[in-house]
């Protein structure tokens, strides 16, 4: 039994998992605290520019032909087996050095981290209502992504939303937590107690 904290906050972008992720880590004394958007770009470092992980995840359908639900999926989850192998290796370096840690990631497929996902907090952060998530994509570079245009992201919603259907999927498949960010401040302490309870256990 683990005494203490190491948690992946899942979610496609604008859900809240950078706040949420910084507020959960203020709170529970946590250091490390990894973005697994930035553990892709340094996977894109070391693989050609063709590699499908060098396309955004709303357009990883392009590697499998015609732009519809399963090609995106199919491109979502083959980026994810990249991203993951990553993710299962910071997890595990932090369960076995005793390091309390967060990873927060839009790929959030538990199978792709096998018996590691019993072994740590998972949770699954989505918006239900499409209208207010793409109001915080808008507004998201005003608060963690200064320099990243919510325009661009939310033009690309209804991709966003397909792969966040099928994340919920997994999250209920694996009987992980889901919780739907309606008031950011009531969401944060909801997640908060959900780690706390889960690091008593």
């Amino acid at each position: 039994m683990r005494n203490f904290p190491v948690i992946l906050i899942g979610g496609v972008p604008g859900v809240g998992k950078t706040s949420i992720s910084g507020y959960v880590a203020r709170n529970l004394g946590i250091n490390l605290v990894f973005s697994g958007d930035y553990i892709r770009e340094t996977i894109r470092a070391f693989v050609d520019e063709k590699n499908i992980l060098n396309k955004s995840v709303y357009d990883s359908w392009q590697a499998f032909g015609e732009n519809n639900e399963e090609n995106l999926l199919k491109g979502f989850n083959a980026q994810g087996e990249m991203v993951n192998r990553a993710t299962k290796k910071i997890l595990e370096r932090a369960i076995d050095n005793g390091e309390p840690v967060i990873i927060e990631t839009l790929y959030f497929i538990p199978e792709q981290l096998g018996d590691l996902i019993e072994n740590i907090t998972s949770i699954y952060l989505y918006i239900e209502d499409e209208k207010l998530h793409i109001e915080r994509l808008n507004e998201r570079q005003n608060y963690t992504h200064f320099g990243s245009s919510g325009q661009r992201l939310s033009s690309n919603i209804k991709n966003y939303r397909v792969i966040m259907k099928k994340s919920l999927e997994y999250a209920r498949k694996w009987s992980i937590p889901v919780v739907n960010n309606k008031i950011y401040e009531e969401t944060r302490e909801q997640i908060l107690e959900i780690c706390r309870k889960d690091l008593n256990h």
